[in-house]
């Protein structure tokens, strides 16, 4: 029941529980205002002000994003479908990450998008004239890293046989080539841009960035596994500090010791953004999405993911303040 009104409405009954006991442990929080929530938005006005630095009443609340934001204005119906790493470089049609192997429902696809025989996978990875090392990951349900592995044919072959008798959808593919800027931060991951996007009205909107990057010694950038996110200004340039999974805030990656200097600027930061907020009107069903985006040393822009369900605002705003204060007139006509 992964999208299902009925996992909403419990999601809503459990973080209205944690919130609540979060304010009583912070009765600063009963003080404050939250012009969405006016009652329970209050303690996120205030857990969001401690972090980001910034006073106002104008954060959401997860509860209030998750079912009267994104649960408003994205047709969860059609999620899978957008998430299923086997169709996305059909939807997005260019700057997605290439299909070297592609199982959709037992049947095993090639590069091309040829039926092949199960046999030759093996050969095809062990004698790719490219690729020394590939990523398989099942086309859903990764969040976190989950069924996600990397390494090269050997280690790779016994995840296909398992995944293929299990009859997942997943794919194969190749590793993504990062700038070597986005490599300072942990050169053993790929690190990525996480960039949200909402459309109304005819426009797509830039809301909020951030980096993530994998933890110790970590080939993903999942901050659930370990890794890290810094916040990025609309300039391209960083935050001076960072968060893990729980928000606790760091001024420096662990593995490289890399401080997050103000001077420092994402490679082609407003070239990604260019590239999903076009790619972004080819889901018209969907009002916001959070994209992993990637750019190589020769400013080409790889969307990794694309997140039509279930993508978190906590960071955003621990970062950057009410990353939604321009939208509050389309947010208030929406729940009218």
């Amino acid at each position: 029941m992964k999208n299902s009104f009925l996992r909403r409405r419990v999601f809503d009954l459990r973080v209205g529980v944690k919130d609540l006991l979060w304010g009583i442990k912070n009765p600063e929080s009963f003080k404050r205002k939250n012009n969405l929530s006016p009652i329970m938005g209050r303690f996120s006005s205030y857990k969001f002000e401690l972090l980001s630095g910034v006073k106002s009443d104008d954060y959401l609340s997860d509860s209030f994003y998750f079912n009267r934001v994104e649960g408003k204005i994205n047709n969860f119906e059609l999620s899978d479908y957008f998430n299923h790493k086997g169709y996305l470089p059909s939807i997005l049609q260019s700057n997605a990450i290439p299909l070297l192997i592609n199982s959709i429902s037992g049947v095993v696809y090639d590069a091309d998008d040829k039926v092949i025989d199960v046999s030759a996978v093996v050969d095809r990875l062990r004698n790719d004239p490219v690729n020394d090392e590939f990523v398989i990951k099942r086309s859903v349900g990764t969040g976190g890293g989950e069924s996600v592995e990397i390494g090269n044919a050997d280690k790779i072959i016994p995840f296909f046989n398992l995944y293929y008798q299990k009859k997942y959808d997943f794919v194969i593919q190749p590793l993504v080539n990062q700038h070597d800027k986005l490599a300072e931060f942990n050169p053993t991951s790929l690190n990525t841009v996480r960039i949200m996007t909402l459309a109304y009205g005819g426009n797509v909107h830039h809301v909020s960035s951030m980096v993530k990057m994998g933890g110790p010694g970590g080939r993903i950038d999942n901050v659930s596994a370990g890794g890290l996110c810094i916040g990025i200004k609309n300039d391209g340039s960083l935050t001076s500090f960072g968060f893990d999974c729980y928000l606790n805030k760091t001024t420096r990656h662990p593995q490289t010791n890399l401080e997050f200097p103000d001077h420092y600027e994402v490679p082609y930061f407003h070239e990604m953004i260019d590239v999903v907020k076009e790619k972004h009107q080819l889901f018209k069903s969907h009002g916001i999405i959070s994209w992993d985006v990637s750019v190589d040393n020769d400013g080409y822009v790889t969307i990794v993911e694309c997140n039509t369900a279930w993508s978190g605002l906590e960071s955003h705003q621990a970062f950057h303040g009410p990353v939604f204060k321009e939208h509050m007139e389309y947010i208030n006509n929406i729940n009218s």
